[in-house]
């Protein structure tokens, strides 16, 4: 499995999404009953939390 441990929220908005693919291929990968799978969907799960937040935040900015 990759290293997705940094710390991913120091990343702009281009490396994340590219971190992001890594992961669903990696994810694709791995056999869906393992546990590096539920541990990287976990990941996964963070780094959309992140998106969210920017996204929200961009989308303040503007209205």
């Amino acid at each position: 499995m990759g290293d997705f441990s940094g710390d991913f929220t120091r990343l702009d908005d281009s490396a994340l999404l590219s971190m992001r693919a890594e992961m669903r291929a990696e994810l694709e990968r791995l056999a869906p009953a393992s546990l590096d799978h539920a541990a990287l969907t976990a990941r996964y799960d963070e780094t959309t939390e992140e998106v969210n937040d920017r996204a929200r935040r961009a989308w303040a900015r503007t209205s």
